[in-house]
């Protein structure tokens, strides 16, 4: 549902059944580089990778504790999600923190709960496939997806997933950035 304001109510619409995904695709490797050069140089999914990026290219594999909001910019910051990953076999995902600018597009904090209890039905296999695609091949990757409101709005949300690591290489966490258009 879109609100009088134009904001996003998509949580609770894709539980309820309100909203449908009508498309998505994913970008990695060279086509996401691509992709997010193709956007405006302030843009927190730009942004987000050049820091995320920087932090490789210093330190090796970047880590949650290489992570600094201070680093970040103002129209960054609220478009951050951390994601910890959970038991490499069952590999579940656990919001650690969601940005303001993410709460305002789906409509609720998802702060501390997991992927798999959020009730995203249909939705839910392909968000947990994209952020096992990056634990799996551990490089960012971008997710873009359509939504129709039964109200007949359109809109798109867009992920860049990156990955954090642990001290033996694993990646045990994630550095997301979401915008909604």
């Amino acid at each position: 549902m879109v609100s009088d304001e134009g904001e996003h109510e998509l949580a609770g619409d894709l539980a309820t059944g309100d909203v449908t995904v009508s498309q998505a695709y994913v970008v990695q490797g060279d086509q996401l580089s691509g992709h997010l050069d193709n956007l405006p140089p302030d843009s927190p999914l730009r942004n987000a990778f050049t820091y995320w990026h920087h932090l490789r290219s210093e330190g090796g594999l970047p880590s949650r504790q290489d992570i600094n909001p201070t680093d970040l910019d103002a129209e960054t910051l609220p478009h951050i999600v951390i994601i910890d990953v959970e038991d490499d076999r069952k590999r579940r995902f656990r919001y650690r923190l969601v940005g303001t600018a993410v709460v305002k597009i789906f409509g609720v904090d998802y702060t501390g709960n997991y992927l798999d209890e959020m009730g995203l039905d249909l939705v839910f296999d392909r968000i947990q496939a994209f952020y096992s695609l990056v634990c799996n091949d551990p490089q960012p990757a971008l997710l873009t997806g359509s939504y129709f409101a039964k109200s007949g709005a359109e809109f798109q949300v867009t992920r860049l997933a990156m990955p954090l690591f642990n001290g033996d290489g694993l990646v045990n966490a994630l550095f997301c950035i979401v915008e909604s258009t």
